[in-house]
């Protein structure tokens, strides 16, 4: 996994990020189309215009990641800029933990996890300093600004698992990714972060997002595009998770999800919830513990019996301003740290 940093106004910010990933970003744009290209093509003056009123400076760093890499700005828009048909079938799996507290104060981990047999896309770590903006550190797949998973300076962690959506969305709003990844930026806290995400609505294939902040504030942002909905922990139990479904009983079946997909992430959910309430206070070595869980249900996940393959590993720590990372299964790689603050 290659770690990228760049600083300055967002298209100095892309053209870094271009240059440093050329070979990665042109093995990520030969990877197949899963919506019709004419279909798309035909709709994305509508999605640039979006873009061009809400967030400017993402055009400006996805247009700077196009000539930095010496492809089409259109290729870049294609993978920063998906359509989110309403057929398709949401299957991906990944886990985010939070602990609110412990020795080695809050802690957000996540495993993200791909399709057994599945061909792994290209990931880096892009340590982000633009001009107007908190230092963040994103990870994310070649090419594409951001996937809502990192932590800035400010000790802001933010991880997501996808769910799925099954309501109607429009061209005119702006993309779910796009816009966490603008709010990262500018939320010093999880209260700051909520109210980002819930101004306006917004597209995407449907989320469920783990937020922590420097003091423990922990919130998860279930969103079924166009809908935002804010679940809070339990009275009592200050450490939370999501998983691949949505915990809210309202959103119970606002996904694409089919009854298999459901099953595992329930059976994590169930899992998570055991392991939380075990004790009050969490460390580092806790969350790695988790991370490199084994059974059944798997958080560590090795390929068909557990219906998934971890692809790399992510811990930050919002106190010291460190974050971890592993590519790969972490029962198998060690962590490697970077000093976001």
């Amino acid at each position: 996994m290659k770690i990228v940093e760049a600083s300055g106004a967002p298209r100095t910010i892309g053209r870094c990020t271009g240059e440093a990933l050329r070979e990665e970003i042109r093995e990520h744009l030969a990877f197949p189309y899963i919506v019709d290209r004419a279909d798309w093509e035909q709709r994305l003056p509508v999605f640039l215009s979006t873009l061009q009123r809400l967030l400017p400076d993402a055009v400006e760093e996805m247009e700077g990641t196009a000539e930095g890499a010496n492809v089409p700005s259109e290729d870049i828009f294609r993978l920063n800029l998906p359509m989110v048909p309403d057929a398709l079938n949401i299957t991906e799996g990944c886990t985010n933990i939070v602990f609110a507290h412990g020795p080695d104060g809050p802690i957000w981990g996540k495993n993200n996890d791909g399709l057994p047999g599945q061909r792994r896309r290209p990931v880096c770590a892009r340590l982000v300093r633009r001009n107007d903006g908190i230092p963040l550190l994103v990870f994310t797949f070649c090419g594409m600004l951001a996937t809502t998973d990192g932590m800035n300076a400010e000790g802001l962690a933010v991880g997501h698992s996808s769910v799925g959506s099954i309501f109607q969305q429009s061209d005119e709003h702006v993309p779910i990714r796009l816009w966490a990844y603008e709010g990262m930026m500018h939320s010093r806290t999880t209260a700051d972060f909520v109210r980002h995400m819930t101004r306006l609505p917004m597209r995407g294939k449907g989320y469920s997002i783990l937020c922590v902040d420097r003091k423990g504030a922990t919130c998860s942002i279930e969103a079924p595009c166009p809908l935002m909905q804010v679940r809070r922990p339990d009275a009592g139990h200050p450490h939370m998770h999501c998983v691949n479904c949505y915990q809210l009983p309202t959103l119970a079946d606002a996904d694409r999800r089919d009854e298999a997909d459901k099953r595992n992430a329930h059976a994590r959910w169930r899992l998570l919830d055991r392991k939380l309430s075990e004790k009050m206070d969490f460390g580092l070595e806790d969350m790695k513990k988790l991370l490199r869980h084994h059974g059944d249900p798997g958080i560590c996940r090795h390929g068909e019996r557990d219906g998934a393959c971890t692809e790399y590993s992510m811990i930050g720590l919002p106190q010291s301003g460190l974050v971890l990372f592993s590519d790969g299964n972490p029962c198998k790689n060690a962590f490697s740290e970077i000093d976001v603050s």
